[in-house]
């Protein structure tokens, strides 16, 4: 694999610049789109509105090719100080609303959206300045450290934005967000960053259809990319979804565990993805492409005991003991997953070249996050189904993952071990 052109920036307050700059722009969103799905949820007292507004309000992701296309076209320093502006102009625009009492359920909801458009705009920028300002050899680290950062706003927001939206309200938080959206623009300025705009003529939709195109087929057409993002398409649908729907569920239905019980279950894995995000850095080394397939095989394996922890055999002995056992592997696993990932994003943005990168880690991301709705969706079927004996889709999810550890093996093998 040919190494990407990179013009390197090099140097460690740089990097910190950036990630306290993404930690910002992706806790502030978070925590904002929060507080309003719960003032709505006051406004209305209807669950369900409170429910589709958070979950509408994450659809823009969908479009981050389009965003991906953006940033390797203009300049990725001015575009990311650009987001964290409308933010603050979002925020600041809402605040107003707020103060002249003219708040309703569809400014809110358009406020949530264009939130959520600023965020899938922010991730394929940063996503590709990184390998400019982190050392090759430590991309895997840098890469684990932004998404530590974004595993752990996932984890706060939600805890930190009900808490400050029942203390201060939502006036006084939105106050708070457009200042200090506006001071970590002000930060990011200061950041060094390649310039990367390319000039051009015309119409710009063309050009940006154009460019589209160009990722797409550049994407599809190289050996390594290709694969990775086929297995990356594997993850999101068999073992994501296991996350998302299958966790829950057994910890809450199958297991029966009472609310502390359930709380602590699933906060323990999501710190355990952090824990895996930061780890990879020590472990970069051990990850080779070489054996990239052993940890998926060992990701397969680790499913064995949570699906025996839903089983009748063990459950007789009571709560404590599938509990315990459940979390022996689900820990490991969760860590191993977010490893597995970050790895796989690192090496594509180490051959990628730098007017490719934003386009491509775009199209990798979208593609990833429409296959795991699908994975959802058959899992809530396959947990219906199976409902007395949820092992069952627990073992078949320990067999696809044992055979996509099998085709990593086959579609890697002719590629270079570095």
């Amino acid at each position: 694999m040919i190494s990407a052109p990179h013009e390197i920036h090099q140097t460690p307050f740089n990097f910190i610049k950036l990630v306290i700059g993404q930690a910002v722009s992706v806790f502030g969103t978070a925590l904002l789109r929060f507080a309003l799905s719960l003032y709505v949820l006051d406004l209305t007292g209807r669950a369900d509105i409170f429910a589709t507004l958070f979950a509408i309000s994450s659809l823009p992701i969908l479009l981050s090719p389009i965003a991906g296309v953006i940033a390797d076209r203009f300049n990725r320093k001015t575009l990311m100080v650009g987001t964290d502006i409308i933010n603050g102009i979002i925020s600041f625009s809402l605040l107003l609303v707020f103060l002249a009492n003219q708040a309703n359920l569809v400014v809110i909801a358009i406020a949530m959206i264009l939130f959520g458009f600023i965020g899938a705009t922010d991730t394929p920028v940063v996503t590709a300045i990184i390998p400019s300002i982190a050392e090759k050899d430590r991309l895997e680290a840098a890469n684990g450290i932004l998404q530590a950062v974004q595993s752990l706003s996932g984890i706060l927001a939600p805890i930190l934005g009900g808490l400050l939206y029942s203390m201060i309200g939502i006036k006084q938080m939105l106050v708070i967000t457009t200042i200090v959206f506006c001071l970590t623009a002000s930060l990011e300025t200061r950041i060094s960053v390649p310039k990367n705009k390319i000039p051009y003529s015309g119409s710009m939709l063309v050009v940006l259809v154009g460019d589209l195109k160009s990722g797409i087929h550049y994407t599809l057409s190289h050996s390594f990319i290709r694969k990775t993002m086929l297995i990356s398409l594997g993850l999101n649908g068999i073992l994501t979804p296991l996350f998302i729907v299958g966790v829950p569920y057994i910890l809450r239905v199958v297991l029966g565990l009472n609310t502390n019980l359930f709380g602590l279950g699933l906060g323990i894995i999501e710190l355990s993805t952090i824990l895996g995000a930061l780890l990879l850095g020590f472990l970069s080394k051990k990850i080779k492409i070489s054996n990239f397939y052993q940890w998926l095989l060992f990701a397969s394996f680790l499913l064995i005991p949570i699906a025996l922890s839903c089983s009748p055999v063990l459950l007789k002995f009571g709560q404590l003991p599938a509990f315990i056992l459940f979390l022996m592997s689900a820990i490991p696993l969760a860590a191993c997953l977010t490893m597995i990932s970050i790895f796989a994003i690192s090496k594509v943005q180490a051959i990628t070249p730098a007017n490719q990168l934003g386009k491509v880690m775009s199209i990798i991301m979208a593609t990833a996050q429409c296959i795991a709705p699908i994975g959802q969706v058959l899992y809530g079927i396959g947990f219906d189904k199976f409902q007395h004996r949820i092992y069952v889709p627990i073992l078949i999810t320990c067999l696809l993952t044992g055979l996509l550890s099998i085709l990593a093996k086959y579609l890697y093998r002719t590629e270079p071990n570095n």
